[in-house]
This record gives C-alpha cells, sequence and structure tokens, in this order.
C-alpha cells in the first residue's frame, strides 16, 4: 500500500521543481515556513487542507488538479510491475493525466468548441467500434 502522505509531498516537491521554484520562494508564495514546507515534501507533515489551498495556488494550479496528480502518482506506484512488463502503456512521472490536460483544455476554449470537439469525439468513437452517429 502506497503512503498518501508521502505521495502528497512527492508531487509538491516535482510540481515545484517543473516550475523552478526554491522552497524558499514556493514557501514564501504559500505563505508557509521553508521548514513546514520540507517536513511536508519529506511526508512527514499532512497538510491541512487550507495549506493545500495555498501550495496548489502558489504552483499555479487548482487543489482538484494538484489531487489528480496526487492520485495518478498512486495509481502509477499501485501498478503492478507486472503490467509494466506485458506492454502497456505507462505515463512518465511528470506528464499531464489525461483528466486533467482535458479539463485545462476545455477551460481554455469556449462553449461551443468544447461541444463539437465532444461531438467529433463521438462520432470517431463509434467509427472505430463499426458504428453509426446520429
Amino acid at each position: 500500500m502506497v503512503d498518501l502522505q508521502g505521495m502528497m509531498g512527492v508531487v509538491i516537491r516535482r510540481e515545484r521543481r517543473e516550475r523552478h521554484l526554491t522552497m524558499k520562494e514556493l514557501a514564501a508564495r504559500a505563505v508557509l515556513s521553508e521548514v513546514y514546507l520540507s517536513e511536508i515534501e519529506r511526508g512527514m507533515k499532512n497538510p491541512s487542507a487550507l495549506v493545500l489551498e495555498r501550495l496548489a495556488d502558489a504552483l499555479g494550479l487548482d487543489v482538484a488538479d494538484l489531487l489528480e496528480f496526487v492520485a495518478e502518482s498512486l495509481r502509477e506506484a499501485a501498478r503492478p510491475s507486472v503490467t509494466r512488463a506485458v506492454g502497456f502503456t505507462v505515463p512518465d512521472r511528470g506528464e499531464t493525466p489525461p483528466r486533467v490536460a482535458v479539463k485545462r483544455l476545455a477551460q481554455a476554449l469556449g462553449t461551443e468548441e468544447v461541444t463539437m470537439m465532444a461531438e467529433l469525439g463521438a462520432f470517431f468513437m463509434s467509427r472505430r467500434s463499426g458504428g453509426t452517429v446520429e
């Protein structure tokens, strides 16, 4: 079983590094002490909801996106190594989870574009399965 508290720290550290932020910079943006941030990143402290909101905001993420990154990392860690050996594709660490990527794309587009993309997606999925779209 994977440790949620530890994985939360791993994800926060990864996101901080991807944004080229030092611990001091992220702590200042999130109004936290460097010591507390360090303890979170090392999996020694479990951040409260308020602290998660501050960290997500300081990283330029929604809390839901931060939690999705944690969930994807937990799923990845829980996958059996046999699954990886038989050729299933496993996303690279740091790769944006598909649900987060789609959500970001939908937020960037207008309602009409999102509707058109959904219709196109349904069309291509039905073509792949040999069905028709009405």
